[in-house]
């Protein structure tokens, strides 16, 4: 794995949870979240995602979600991850 590193972005917005990032167009992007509370795992929410990626799932108010995209080559090697973006639903 090399040292490439996504930077992404998370805005609230009415439909949901709007996540942008940048790639490749031969990069693939999967998105992951989890709910703070409920333990350490994180759930796959999109494969090759397209940015922006809008998560729509609901959930109620005072939740806290976290995500965060995973880099892979064609080849389906790890590349890298993102940092963690963090959010508490009104």
């Amino acid at each position: 794995m090399n040292s490439h590193k996504l930077l992404i972005e998370l805005t609230l917005v009415p439909a949901g949870r709007h996540i942008a990032f940048s790639k490749g167009m031969l990069e693939k992007v999967h998105v992951s979240r989890r709910v703070v509370g409920e333990g350490d795992t994180w759930q796959q929410v999109a494969v090759n995602a397209r940015s922006p990626f809008l998560d729509t799932e609901e959930f109620p108010a005072g939740t806290t979600l976290e995500y965060q995209v995973q880099h892979f080559t064609q080849q389906d090697d790890l590349e890298g991850h993102s940092n963690i973006v963090r959010t508490t639903l009104n």
